[in-house]
């Protein structure tokens, strides 16, 4: 099946409460929910067009072999998010996939927003990466981080020409995989943490605290992110489900 590119003009509907706690995070649960729907290797571009979307809030954009449906909320946008998956071109199957949402709240009228960042990523990693001789973990799990890093601005090149706030979703989240490769760079053996429970802290130019996760399983290579002090407030990134059972 070939994706043609698509533009589905939907209207975007309402805006952040503002209130002293603002939404929660949790409110945003279907983007990860419709993440996980999505089987790498299984799922096929029919499947993955039949739920990403909601075509009441979002809009959906596609290439030959990559889809991503996004939306933006509030009043000057500051809130936006996306799905996005990845096709290999000849089966058509999910080979990667995306659940991402940055969501900026006031707490109170007289501070400033207060943005957080959430990246649920997958891939089905190239034997190449996975097997190649290194000349120890660390170093594996570092360049397994860049070959994740550079699938995702490949995806996110082919369709971000469509919008400005979903362009900006897929910078912010270059800039989180930017961050971290900056301080594996300079101290290699903290990619040690990448697969504990606590995962590896670093800094977001933007948005400051934060935590990665990766873990490998099989050919299957997964990341999660979290960025601003928003996340950990109430329970430690090592205690959250969805970082325990990625």
């Amino acid at each position: 099946m070939k994706i043609n590119h698509l533009y589905l003009t939907a209207a975007v509907t309402g805006v952040l409460f503002v209130c002293g706690c603002g939404v929660p995070l949790e409110s945003y649960q279907p983007i990860f929910d419709r993440y996980y729907s999505t089987t790498l290797k299984l799922s096929t571009s029919a499947d993955v067009l039949a739920m990403v979307q909601d075509p009441d809030t979002e809009m959906l954009s596609q290439s030959d072999s990559v889809v991503a449906a996004w939306g933006v909320k509030g009043k000057k946008n500051r809130t936006h998010w996306f799905n996005m998956v990845a096709f290999d071109q000849d089966q058509m199957n999910a080979v990667r996939k995306y659940g991402f949402i940055l969501e900026e709240i006031n707490e109170n009228w007289n501070r400033p927003p207060k943005p957080a960042l959430r990246l649920d990523a997958a891939y089905v990693m190239e034997a190449d990466v996975l097997d190649a001789a290194y000349a120890n973990g660390n170093e594996k799990l570092i360049e397994i981080l860049k070959a994740a890093e550079e699938s995702f601005k490949g995806d996110a090149r082919e369709l971000t020409f469509d919008s400005k706030s979903f362009r900006n979703s897929t910078i912010m989240v270059q800039q989180a995989f930017k961050s971290v490769l900056y301080k594996l760079g300079h101290s290699p053996a903290y990619a040690a943490k990448l697969p504990l429970y606590e995962g590896l802290a670093f800094d977001h130019p933007t948005l400051g605290d934060s935590r990665i996760r990766m873990v490998i399983d099989g050919d299957i290579v997964k990341v999660k992110i979290k960025c601003s002090k928003r996340w950990f407030t109430d329970q430690p990134f090592e205690e959250q489900n969805d970082v325990l059972f990625m």
